[in-house]
C-alpha cells in the first residue's frame, strides 16, 4: 500500500476545483440557515422559561460560525499538514513486527 501524498513534507495543497467549490457552497447554504433557524427557535424556547434552551440558544449559532470558518478555509486549500507518525516498528504483510 502506497502513502498518501499529504503526509510528505513538500506536499502543498491545492485550492478547491469548482466542483468542490460548488459543493462547499450548497453546504454552507444549507447548513447556516439551518444554524440561524435553531438559534431562533432555540430563543423562543429559552424565553419562554426553558433554562438549558439558553445554552443552544448561543450554541447553534457559534457552530454556522464554525462552518463559515471551516468553508472558507477549504475553499482557499488551507488544509493544516497532518504530520506523518514516527513509529517505532511498522507492521509487515504478516503482521508482524520488523526486527
Amino acid at each position: 500500500m502506497s502513502e498518501p501524498e499529504w503526509i510528505h513534507e513538500e506536499y502543498e495543497p491545492k485550492p478547491a476545483t469548482k466542483k468542490q467549490k460548488l459543493i462547499l457552497n450548497i453546504s454552507l447554504g444549507l447548513a447556516l440557515p439551518f444554524c440561524i433557524w435553531a438559534g431562533w427557535f432555540e430563543l423562543s424556547r429559552a424565553q419562554t422559561g426553558n433554562w438549558r434552551a439558553w445554552v443552544y440558544t448561543f450554541e447553534w449559532p457559534f457552530f454556522g460560525g464554525v462552518c463559515i470558518y471551516l468553508w472558507n478555509r477549504l475553499r482557499k486549500g488551507d488544509i493544516p499538514k497532518i504530520p506523518k507518525p514516527n513509529l517505532p516498528y511498522t507492521i509487515t504483510d504478516e503482521n508482524e513486527p520488523d526486527k
